[in-house]
């Protein structure tokens, strides 16, 4: 029988969960307007199942495996969520220091995984590079977001701090108070709550995601509709010159009137009974 509280049940749990929402993420970008950046978000739910998935398999794959690729994927999801918002909101990429950042992960992993064990060291590095990545989506969602649809998405701003505290949180505590642990599968309760902190945190980053996307469509939508300007109603109009009288009372040459009120543009010429009535001599000379 599955102990629930258990980290490697725990992870299996949310390697699920993560399925599930990459279906969800893949059935939006199939089926909605999506913009830049959507197609990362996608792509880091399905890192996070893959590496959630390797991570259960901790003792029964090689560590190569179940201990570095796991926690490399999962260190990639995060990075290409950030990644995701800067193509969204077109802020200046960072991919190089992401790229270092995952090169320097590995290295230390490898380190501490084979030449000086120690999952202490382990946990730390990954909560750290993760709160790094949170904070930074953090920053772009609450300082560029609002450039560019004129509205904040709070969720999901407070979704990445609160994650972020917790994993700081996490590393005070292994440093201070727990023990040198020997199986992060059969770890204390704490590393059991925070995997559940991450799936339950990896369910809100991606609604907040979801619901930023639909913003943007909203925002789009919204604008379009304020620069249509169309003609509608009873427009009075002049029986004698023609002129039409605005809401201000104000009466204007008909194509005026239009161009206020509409996106048409006028080009001027001239019609064949006009040209009789002004030009006889020139309507002759053309009928020649």
């Amino acid at each position: 029988m599955f102990d629930l509280m258990n980290v490697r049940t725990l992870s299996l749990i949310s390697s699920i969960i993560s399925i599930i929402l990459s279906l969800c993420m893949l059935y939006v970008s199939k089926t909605r307007k999506t913009y830049k950046g959507f197609a990362q978000w996608t792509a880091a739910s399905i890192l996070y199942t893959i590496g959630l998935g390797l991570l259960c398999t901790r003792t029964i794959l090689p560590d190569l495996i179940s201990i570095i690729a796991a926690n490399t994927i999962i260190i990639a999801g995060s990075g290409f969520i950030a990644h995701g918002l800067e193509l969204f909101t077109n802020t200046p990429k960072k991919t190089g220091y992401f790229i270092f950042i995952t090169i320097s992960m590995i290295v230390l992993f490898i380190y501490f995984t084979y030449f000086h064990p120690s999952i202490n060291s382990r946990i730390i590095i990954i909560s750290a590079i993760i709160i790094f990545y949170y904070i930074y989506s953090a920053f772009i969602v609450y300082k560029y977001v609002p450039c560019m649809i004129k509205t904040n998405n709070t969720f999901l701003v407070a979704v990445f701090i609160i994650q972020s505290v917790w994993l700081l949180i996490r590393i005070i505590q292994t440093l201070s108070i727990e023990s040198v642990l020997m199986d992060f599968m059969n770890a204390p309760i704490f590393q059991s709550i925070t995997v559940i902190v991450f799936f339950c945190g990896n369910i809100l980053t991606t609604v907040g995601l979801i619901v930023l996307n639909f913003q943007r469509v909203e925002f789009d939508w919204t604008t379009a509709m304020a620069e249509v300007k169309t003609l509608r109603g009873l427009i009075p109009i002049c029986s004698s010159c023609k002129k039409i009288r605005d809401d201000k009372g104000i009466w204007n040459q008909i194509e005026i009137y239009i161009r206020n009120h509409s996106d048409a543009e006028f080009t001027h010429g001239i019609c064949p009974d006009c040209v009789k009535k002004l030009y006889p001599d020139f309507a002759k000379d053309m009928k020649k």
